[in-house]
């Protein structure tokens, strides 16, 4: 009986074959971020300047885009202070207010370098949203001033009712992750603005934002 509960004893403490099991995913990720990659947080007091003689003002605003898929960058305005709702002030003997119809939007470059950039050979397409002939033109150029006004090829009021697309393409990202400082495009948005004779408002606002999915 000992030796039997000594050769049990044994046995309880062989080794035994036992494994453990990961499973996982890699799912669609895509990501919005500044030149600091952070979020985007953008105050701009740009657009504060006074009347000028054919002065226009402009802002550009740098964003990083990074994804695993195809994608889709959309973009819409909203949280407006001090500002209308409408096209773009016209001329004409009755003072108006300034409308976001009088704030050029758009994309004004890209640049995909970096060395983690997907691309076909040595470059990429990806495709700024352009209707000429009616629009919206989301391809910013800066307008010619005539008679102290300016018409731009997209404004504000073109992504005021819905998120509106802006620009999509292949994927992004060959590796890295979101610190990584070559794997990204860079996306330039500008805003433009005239100012003129709008009636007087002491200050005025809106928010962009913007939205990368799949297409």
């Amino acid at each position: 009986m000992l030796l039997g509960a000594s050769v049990l004893v044994a046995a309880s403490g062989l080794a035994f074959g036992q494994t453990v099991s990961f499973t996982g995913s890699v799912p669609q990720t895509y990501s919005v971020l500044d030149t600091s990659n952070l979020a985007p947080a953008y105050v701009d007091s740009t657009f504060t300047a006074a009347i000028g003689q054919n002065t226009l003002t402009e802002a550009t605003k740098v964003i990083r885009l990074r994804s695993n898929d195809v994608y889709a960058l959309s973009a819409q305005v909203g949280s407006l202070s001090n500002i209308g709702t409408e096209v773009a002030t016209a001329a004409g003997k009755t003072a108006a207010a300034i409308q976001i119809g009088d704030i050029g939007f758009g994309i004004s470059a890209l640049d995909a370098t970096g060395g983690s950039v997907v691309k076909t050979g040595t470059t990429r397409t990806d495709t700024i949203v352009s209707i000429v002939a009616t629009g919206p033109n989301f391809n910013y150029t800066t307008p010619t001033s005539l008679a102290g006004r300016v018409t731009f090829p997209a404004t504000l009021y073109n992504i005021s009712t819905a998120p509106t697309q802006l620009l999509s393409g292949d994927r992004i990202s060959a590796s890295g992750d979101d610190s990584s400082t070559d794997n990204f495009l860079a996306v330039s948005l500008k805003f433009g603005y005239l100012p003129q004779y709008f009636t007087i408002e002491s200050a005025f606002s809106f928010v962009v934002t913007l939205t990368i999915a799949h297409t």
